[in-house]
């Protein structure tokens, strides 16, 4: 059976529970749409959809992985009929056939993966937390797209932009931290200023800094902003001359997140980080699809990308 759920069902779970689900369901994402729902592989309800908020904690009433409601809906799948519980491709429902496997990372690709963090910091600059659950994503590239963050014939000291699709992958892909659903977009004022810079260079190694800003805005459905971002980005990127792959790609987005209709408590500011690390995708979770590719046909285009 499948049930569809978002991230924060999962918290704090009973053991048990886990091993139920990894037994007798299958989990999937939901992004509001049949909150909680419980059908079997032929599209046939189960157990109807839960209102899409908060769930109430493990047990809650609203939890689609409370453990009664999963035992009641696998006693209900239990007694129906044994060719209701299977399904051939024939028989899938309409609106699940044809849709292909999740996206695979681009052949010789590079992958992050990223973690999204908020933080409200006081008059003294310490950070607190935010009180909302860490965010994963990931980051994918193209064979040319990492190859031209490359120098041709590197020289210690030598700088130059950044490629267009790195800053429009990370602003409009990757810098949303209101909502995952949100739109972003880079503002052309002030004018994204990222660059790489050549800190050394050897027959073996090739290490570079990338460093500077961009703003972006976050949009709900509505022409007004929901929320402005201004960040400073930090990287450090080693390339391995002779085995022609990076082997470092470090990056670290911290922005002061102003003008939102929630703002952290009175003496405190909003601060979101972002967090991208190299993986080896040897995994499926560590080839999970960035989120903005799943969503958008436009994920590998460089833009335009300003307001």
């Amino acid at each position: 059976m499948c049930v569809a759920v978002q991230f924060c069902t999962f918290r704090d779970m009973a053991d048990s529970t886990v091993e139920l689900i990894n037994k007798e369901f299958i989990p999937l994402a939901a992004n509001g749409w049949g909150f909680g729902a419980v059908l079997t592989a032929r599209g046939e309800v189960v157990a109807p959809p839960l209102h899409s908020g908060d769930t109430g904690g493990p047990d809650g009433t609203n939890n689609p992985f409370a453990p009664k409601r999963l035992r009641a809906a696998l006693e209900k799948f239990k007694q129906m009929a044994p060719e209701k519980r299977k399904t051939s491709i024939e028989e899938l429902p309409n609106s699940w056939k044809g849709k292909a496997a999740e996206p695979n990372p681009p052949a010789e690709g590079l992958i992050l993966k990223q973690y999204i963090r908020g933080f409200h910091r006081d008059a003294d600059g310490k950070m607190h937390s935010d009180g909302q659950v860490p965010l994963h994503d990931s980051l994918w590239m193209t064979k040319a797209e990492w190859q031209s963050l490359v120098p041709e014939q590197p020289k210690v000291g030598d700088s130059r932009t950044v490629p267009a699709f790195l800053v429009s992958r990370i602003g409009v892909y990757h810098a949303s931290v209101l909502g995952g659903a949100n739109t972003v977009r880079i503002s052309a004022a002030p004018k994204p200023t990222l660059t790489l810079t050549v800190e050394d260079s050897s027959p073996d190694q090739l290490r570079m800094r990338l460093q500077g800003s961009l703003q972006t805005s976050e949009y709900q459905g509505t022409p007004k902003s929901i929320g402005t971002m201004d960040s400073q980005v930090f990287g450090c990127l080693h390339y391995d001359v002779k085995k022609k792959t990076f082997s470092r790609f470090d990056l670290a987005v911290v922005g002061d997140v102003t003008g939102t209709s929630r703002p952290p408590p009175k003496g405190r500011t909003m601060v979101a980080v972002l967090l991208f690390q190299l993986s080896p995708g040897d995994t499926p979770w560590r080839r999970t699809p960035p989120w903005g590719r799943v969503v958008s046909r436009d994920y590998f285009k460089a833009g335009p990308y300003f307001d």
